[in-house]
């Protein structure tokens, strides 16, 4: 066992020996099959690179230089110079870098006119506006059927009569063209030089015979019937972002479109239309949306005003407002005394909900009960049960009967019995 020791410390030594001069057994791999791993080995010792060194190669040159001996058109000698001192090669784009970082710190750099403008090609003088639906009066579809000319377009006479391709068999129904379809149809009818000027929509739907019904249309036709609701509003109302049908198909002359009566709020109004066969019945609906935008003028705060303050003149202004602002009815300027309810502040609309009369008699205020019938006249104290103006009639009970009797408001101090 002694023995032994000594033998396995020196095989030891001559294995950390041999891994230290780099000898290394070669792989066997035949016998457990597939590719055996192959072990690479740099003999060129100048080729290596540790992973720092990679990292400093890789990197820009560091160029230190002092800032006193930047001048125009000099930062790029003076950074040639310091990388020859340093020993490296500095590449084209560390030059044009510190060349032009020498130009901008001396305002030497050309800087882009403001005046100036990109230069752009001639518009073309002409095109051709396909429409997204359009009426086939006989049996063939004609260019000037479905197409619009936007600009000057060279005999137009002769080209809107053009055949494109048969129309719909069945009257009254519309059939669609998807856009690729529609595409190769006009280049092959008019050729590549007049179909590249044509603006061609997401698809075209075509109907033989009957009325078609434009957005344009629909929305005269919404603005005619709704302007004498709108003139009947308080202020100046308007209808704008209009959400309408594209188009509406009619089968024929009999048919119609109506609509139906909205309710006329400030904000987003939805419509309805109807088409109507010839003797009433309701084909089917069609839905739409506008925007109500009314402007009124309305009594305002001219100051902040606390509530319990007196509302005096001095103390009310006019402003014009979009009602769609308005939570409650704005305070129509008529009656009084009034009283603020609620804080406000300066240019804030005063609603009627804000004032309180200041005659009002509060719950639990005792007040001056009169009982008046004839020539009786007799006078004590009450406590008001409830909230009542002028006018009004509240419970009231007597302090010394302790009965609950009802009273007409005087003022904010008395309360009668008749």
């Amino acid at each position: 066992m002694r023995r032994t020791r000594p033998i396995l410390a020196a095989l030891f030594c001559i294995g950390t020996l041999c891994a230290a001069l780099g000898w290394a057994h070669p792989v066997q791999g035949g016998a457990q099959g597939g590719v055996p791993q192959a072990v690479w080995q740099d003999s060129d010792h100048h080729n290596r690179r540790s992973p720092a060194q990679f990292t400093r190669q890789l990197r820009s040159p560091n160029i230190r230089a002092d800032r006193s001996l930047v001048r125009a058109h000099g930062a790029a000698e003076h950074a040639q110079s310091a990388s020859q001192a340093n020993g490296l090669a500095q590449p084209s784009q560390s030059r044009r870098a510190a060349h032009t970082q020498g130009m901008l710190a001396t305002g030497a750099a050309p800087l882009a006119d403001p005046g100036a403008q990109m230069s752009m090609p001639q518009s073309i003088d002409w095109r051709l506006r396909i429409l997204p639906a359009a009426v086939a009066r006989g049996d063939q579809v004609r260019l000037g059927e479905i197409a619009f000319p936007v600009g000057p377009v060279p005999n137009w006479e002769s080209l809107q009569n053009v055949e494109l391709w048969p129309a719909p068999s069945e009257a009254g129904k519309p059939l669609q063209v998807n856009r690729a379809r529609l595409s190769d149809a006009l280049y092959e009818r008019l050729g590549k030089e007049t179909a590249s000027r044509c603006i061609l929509p997401a698809s075209l739907a075509i109907q033989r015979g009957g009325v078609l019904v434009r957005e344009e249309d629909l929305r005269a036709y919404v603005v005619k019937s709704l302007t004498p609701n709108l003139r009947a509003m308080p202020g100046e109302a308007e209808l704008t972002d209009f959400h309408l049908p594209e188009y509406i198909f009619l089968a024929h002359a009999g048919q119609r479109i109506q609509l139906e009566p909205p309710r006329l709020l400030p904000g987003r109004v939805p419509l309805r239309f109807a088409l109507l066969e010839a003797d009433g019945t309701v084909i089917r609906r069609l839905s739409a949306t506008i925007s109500l935008t009314q402007w009124v003028t309305v009594p305002s705060a001219a100051r902040p005003l606390s509530k319990g303050d007196a509302l005096t003149p001095d103390a009310v202004t006019f402003v014009r407002i979009n009602a769609k602002r308005l939570r409650d009815t704005p305070w129509d300027g008529q009656g009084g005394p009034w009283k603020m309810q609620r804080n406000l502040t300066q240019g804030e609309p005063i609603l009627q909900s804000d004032l309180a009369s200041q005659n009002m008699i509060r719950r639990g205020q005792i007040v001056g009960l009169i009982y008046a019938r004839g020539n009786l006249r007799l006078t004590t104290q009450a406590e008001a049960l409830a909230d009542g103006e002028p006018g009004a009639t509240i419970p009231v009970r007597n302090l010394q009967t302790k009965k609950q009797v009802f009273a007409t408001v005087r003022d904010g101090n008395t309360v009668v019995i008749h």
